[in-house]
């Protein structure tokens, strides 16, 4: 194990098990995170962004099937078929999509976060709980006020900075934010951002599930962008925005920035529906015979790697 990555996946899948036979969610990734870095994983609905962020948090249900490798700080939570969600349980702690909704509404703010942090710390006093809970309510900028108030009376924004002051006040190494900023308007979600990424200045590990890819941009230092199941497109953030090489992150980006490329897009060829070859081939303006093979990840420059033939034709 390599101690710089705190989360290494090797070939990681994830299933789960329907009448019709097993639904493969994630087909074979692969990819390290840095301790006290950024990752965001980035894609629209299906692409396997949700199974692989409730896999590093210890959250895949019972009826889900697993291959490969997944290892979180150091200790193995999938090896092939056998799974051990409960080793990171404590370490990462998961922001869910919908606080307002996650969060128990006969039960007022102030009783929460003391659930929660006497629960994680057995031996700590009223005083000490008080002192805690003053600490996260500041570091998410919320005035003490929210402890006397019930989840359904928080705006979308406050119940946001109350579930991530919630997840930090059990001290975790790993957090895992899904969709944060998916039911708030753009000043709120600024606003989102700047937590998120000062949580990171202060050593916490932060996983981003997103299909904002200006969003993740703005918060994440690394970006794996995914499409039906498979990670298409990997590296900094700043090499994939300023020079995005596989043709769904260029749509992606064309889509955040309602801006369209000046390269002529050329005739898809006609193609039926297909579980072969390049996962993108059935919506790809460019694809041509050779994508009817499937394409590995290929590196271009430093730790940007791309998987798409036409990638490793012009700058292989």
């Amino acid at each position: 194990m390599n101690n710089q990555f705190i989360i290494t996946a090797k070939n990681l899948e994830i299933g789960y098990e329907t009448d019709d036979g097993i639904v493969w969610a994630v087909k074979g990734v692969s990819f390290n995170v840095i301790e006290k870095t950024s990752f965001c994983l980035v894609g629209e609905s299906g692409s396997g962004k949700t199974s692989i962020g409730n896999a590093i948090s210890g959250l895949l249900p019972p009826y889900s099937i697993t291959k490969g490798v997944l290892i979180v700080n150091n200790k193995y939570v999938v090896n092939g078929d056998k799974a051990d969600f409960r080793s990171v349980r404590g370490t990462v702690v998961r922001i869910p999509q919908n606080p307002s909704a996650a969060l128990s509404p006969y039960t007022k703010i102030s009783d929460l976060f003391e659930d929660v942090i006497r629960n994680a710390f057995r031996r700590i006093n009223r005083e000490q709980t008080i002192e805690l809970i003053r600490k996260y309510l500041q570091m998410v900028n919320l005035p003490e006020d929210v402890l006397d108030m019930y989840p359904h009376q928080l705006s979308g924004g406050m119940a946001q900075r109350v579930a991530i002051a919630l997840s930090l006040s059990i001290n975790p190494k790993i957090i895992v934010a899904d969709e944060p900023t998916s039911n708030l308007d753009a000043y709120l979600r600024g606003t989102i951002g700047n937590i998120l990424r000062e949580l990171v200045n202060k050593g916490i590990t932060l996983i981003v599930i997103t299909h904002d890819i200006l969003f993740a941009s703005h918060v994440c230092k690394y970006i794996a962008v995914m499409y039906r199941g498979k990670i298409i497109e990997i590296g900094r953030v700043e090499d994939i925005l300023s020079n995005p090489i596989h043709p769904y992150t260029i749509e992606l980006i064309e889509a955040a920035t309602l801006q369209k490329s000046n390269e002529p897009k050329k005739t898809s060829i006609t193609t039926p529906s297909s579980n072969k070859g390049c996962v993108y081939i059935n919506r790809c303006p460019f694809a041509f015979s050779k994508c009817y093979e499937e394409p590995s990840i290929v590196f271009i420059k430093n730790d940007h790697g791309v998987a798409c033939w036409r990638a490793e034709k012009l700058y292989v």
